[in-house]
Formats: structure tokens, C-alpha cells, sequence
């Protein structure tokens, strides 16, 4: 039994909610693409104890990026996106820092809905020549209803035609008087006291940041993600005093220190704190941010804020993708989305220049050594898996 990797994975969680990390990890234990998820520390550790690659521009980063963090989203002008939806773990970091996670997390799904060796690398090989043409192109280009096609226009039609209320409906008892968020086994129930201490100092924050007249009604603890599990994050529902019929779904998530930071000495931006760091990297990077994203302080912490964006508002790879034809088209657009996300932010708080990414991207000698590291590092994840999978079931994770 490999010890240090139990100690590596229970040392990261330590200051997490230990009530809820037994969910993480018997989710991390489905497959090893699950694993991948729930541990993008191990992930930069193992890049960075030694560093793999020469060099490439500093760019900024969402810091976890693979196959699944990206999603369909309502942006602040109420118009639906679809792009990178996760920046916790954003920085200021060498490209490849990005590159490589996706790449890593392309090859470990790939495997894991049964492609062949040769079809996972055309796949790779396809992303990586798709991600260099949008930066030699160097403009950013945005997914939107209009534009969207193949797994990506089924994923935008299927939220345009959800109605506003179709949330509301399956997340709270549905009643006009005394509604209540529905407690679930992804919404559990809150202290009382902390519950009218979060309605006490929300209500009036959202008011003056965001809109008027509307008051939280209800608040509960939000188990969301895979590698975020643990984290203090609440649902809050809203309502228009005026208007009881007008309702909001908002998810509040405690920002912690990107992982990365604790494994590099990269210089970065002063920041006012965790959550600033977030916001105003995540409105770097997408073409349209989700309404209402905000730094929020409470309970001596700082918290991102942000309206429900769903968990079945992405694209989850299934067995069946590599036959219905949609596969090639969506990793070409995972790659223009992660390009033109860099592209968008280039040249902003020291961050290399559009062009400074366009000459990198020219030059091929980077692909090769990429390459071949995420496809040894994607066995090193299915080893790690079946270490921590036996740890899991010899009970050295219980609580």
C-alpha cells in the first residue's frame, strides 16, 4: 500500500468539511477519470517535482481544466454560453500548466469509454493541432446558441428550452407561501443559527450589489463538483418581496488558495483575496461571465457568488459519444474555447501577449514532449487509482 499517496490525498482535505468528504471520496473511487478530478493537487505535484517541459508563455489559467470543466451557462446579459466553467485553481502559470490537464484528462476518459490506442491518439493529436491553429489564428472566438453545433447545440437547445421556473419546480417545495429549498443527498441542512447568520448578512449585501427587493428566504449546504467537495458552499433561494412569484437560485462557494500555489513560486498579482483572484480571472477568461458573479465576505471568510448554474448543464463523455459522430467536432471546440480563453486575457496583469502566444503556438517542438509526458502521466492516474481504491475499501479514509 502506497502510504504517502494516502497521506498526500488526506493532508489536502484536512481543512475540509469532514462530515462530506466521505461523498468525494467514494465518488473519486467510480473510475479513475473520477480520481483525476477529485485530485488536481497530486496532479501538480507530480508536474512540478520535475517540471517536464521547456519553456512556454505565461498565460493565465483556469488550473483545472480537463475534458468535463465546461458547461452551458446564463451569462450576466441573460444570453447562454458555453465555456470553461471552473477557475478556482486559476493563476498566472506557464500554458502547459492548462495544456497538459486537459490533455491528461482527454487521454484518462478516452480509456475509460473503450477507445482504441489509435483512435485516443488522433483525439490528441486533433485537439493539440485545433488548439495551435486558434492561437496562430490569434483571435478568440465564443460558443453561443447561434454558433454552437454537434454535443454542445444539443446541450444549449436542451437549457433554452428549460423553463425559468423548471429549477425552482425540482429544488424547492414549489409553494408560493413558505417556500423551502428540498433537502437532498446534493442539499443537506444547515445550523440554524449559521443559516439566519448567512440570510442576515446576504440579503442586504445582494441588495446593494445586485438586485433590489429581493430577500433570502431559505439556505442550505451545497454538495456540487468532485474536488470541491468539502468546501464550505450554500444554496441560497430569494425572493422579490414585491413579487413573491420572482425567485433566485444562488450558489455561494468559499474560495481557498489555488492548489498550484502551493507546489510553485510563480509570481502573481496582489490580490484583495481568494475570491477577488477568481472573479476577476474568471471575467478575464470568458467572453460573458454567469450573472451575478461576485466576491462575497462572511463568517471571516470571502465566498464566490454566482447564480445555480446546474451540474447537468455540461457534457458528461458516455460510451456512446465515440458512435454518435459529435466526438471530433467537441474536441475541436474544447480546444478553440481553451485558446481563445487565453487569447482573451492575453497581455493582462503580466500576462504574456496575443502575439507572444501566436509564435509559441508556430513552433511544434513543444508538442512531442507534451505528448508523450501526459500519456505516461495517465497511467501514473489509473495506478494511483488502484492504490487509492484499495485504501479506500481497507478503510484508510473513514472519517
Amino acid at each position: 500500500m502506497k502510504t504517502d499517496l494516502v497521506d498526500r490525498i488526506k493532508n489536502f482535505n484536512a481543512d475540509r468539511n469532514q462530515s462530506v468528504l466521505p461523498i468525494k471520496y467514494n465518488i473519486m473511487a467510480q473510475n479513475p477519470f473520477c480520481f483525476l478530478r477529485g485530485t488536481c493537487h497530486l496532479f501538480y505535484q507530480d508536474l512540478l517535482k520535475n517540471y517536464p517541459f521547456n519553456f512556454s508563455p505565461t498565460s493565465w489559467i483556469c488550473g483545472d481544466l480537463h475534458i468535463e470543466n465546461f458547461g452551458s451557462y446564463k451569462g450576466e446579459n441573460r444570453l447562454l454560453y458555453f465555456d470553461m466553467n471552473d477557475f478556482d485553481e486559476s493563476l498566472l502559470a506557464p500554458l502547459l500548466f492548462e495544456i497538459a490537464r486537459l490533455v491528461v484528462s482527454v487521454e484518462v476518459k478516452c480509456t475509460q469509454i473503450k477507445y482504441t490506442t489509435l483512435q485516443k491518439k488522433e483525439i490528441i493529436k486533433q485537439l493539440l493541432q485545433q488548439y495551435r491553429n486558434e492561437l496562430i489564428n490569434n483571435k478568440s472566438q465564443v460558443i453561443e446558441q447561434e454558433t454552437a453545433k454537434g454535443l454542445i447545440k444539443k446541450l444549449i437547445d436542451k437549457v433554452a428550452e428549460r423553463k425559468t421556473n423548471t429549477l425552482l419546480i425540482t429544488r424547492t417545495n414549489n409553494k408560493l407561501k413558505n417556500v423551502k429549498l428540498l433537502i437532498s443527498d446534493k442539499l443537506l441542512p444547515i445550523d440554524a443559527d449559521k443559516k439566519k447568520q448567512l440570510i442576515t448578512e446576504f440579503t442586504p449585501w445582494f441588495e446593494a450589489n445586485h438586485n433590489k427587493g429581493f430577500k433570502v428566504i431559505d439556505a442550505g449546504f451545497r454538495i456540487a463538483g468532485t474536488g470541491s467537495i468539502g468546501v464550505q458552499r450554500y444554496l441560497c433561494l430569494l425572493q422579490n418581496e414585491k413579487n413573491p412569484k420572482q425567485k433566485k437560485l444562488i450558489d455561494i462557494k468559499r474560495a481557498a488558495p489555488s492548489c498550484i500555489s502551493n507546489y510553485t513560486n510563480l509570481m502573481q498579482p496582489v490580490w484583495q483575496n481568494e475570491a477577488d483572484r477568481v472573479v476577476k480571472t474568471q471575467q478575464m477568461m470568458q467572453h460573458v461571465s454567469p450573472a451575478f458573479l461576485s466576491a462575497f465576505n462572511f463568517d471571516n471568510d470571502v465566498y464566490i457568488v454566482k447564480q445555480l448554474q446546474p451540474t447537468s448543464d455540461k457534457i458528461i463523455i458516455q460510451k456512446n459519444a465515440r458512435q454518435d459522430g459529435y466526438m471530433q467536432n467537441y474536441i475541436e471546440d474544447l480546444a478553440m474555447v481553451t485558446a481563445s480563453a487565453q487569447l482573451r486575457s492575453s497581455g493582462r496583469l503580466q500576462s504574456a501577449t496575443a502575439d507572444n502566444l501566436k509564435e509559441f503556438a508556430l513552433n511544434e517542438n513543444w508538442i512531442k514532449p507534451l505528448t508523450e509526458w501526459c500519456l505516461h502521466y495517465a497511467e501514473v492516474v489509473q495506478q494511483n487509482y488502484n492504490e487509492y481504491y484499495k485504501a479506500l475499501k481497507a478503510g484508510y479514509f473513514k472519517i
